[in-house]
């Protein structure tokens, strides 16, 4: 019987160990990982689409930018501002200015003129390699 208590005793002692042990190893993993909204960004990750590619130039039909920021793990980025290169033949609509944590803004274009528009796409001021490319006819 006392065998028997005793064995009772160690075994409870060890399993509180391991959940004591497994619990701090949590909190402290956890605990430490960077915040998403503190994190840098890649520009050599980030990207742009547009669509459609082209729309009538009627001041009706729009064209649906959409900017993905992401860090060098491919992770979206959480409250960057964009910035998307103005010109006075656009109407240019932020949707959803600030990044969301995919790391996603969007923005609605008009055009009253036809043309083929290159606009710059900045991110906290720093301007992403590559440029929205948006046609209308």
């Amino acid at each position: 019987m006392n065998k028997s208590i005793l064995f009772i005793i160690i075994l409870l002692i060890v399993v509180i160990g391991f959940i004591g042990a497994f619990g701090f190893y949590e909190v402290n993993f956890f605990s430490s990982r960077a915040s998403v909204s503190q994190a840098s960004f890649s520009i050599d990750n980030s990207y742009i689409f547009s669509t459609p590619s082209q729309a009538s130039a009627n001041g009706q039909e729009k064209i649906r930018l959409t900017v993905f920021i992401l860090n060098n793990q491919g992770l979206g980025v959480l409250g960057k501002n964009i910035f998307v290169g103005a010109n006075p033949s656009l109407n240019i609509e932020a949707i959803q200015g600030l990044t969301d944590s995919y790391g996603k803004a969007y923005f609605d274009i008009s055009a009253v003129k036809a043309g083929e528009y290159f606009l710059e796409i900045k991110v906290d001021g720093t301007a992403l390699k590559s440029k929205a490319h948006i046609v209308f006819n």
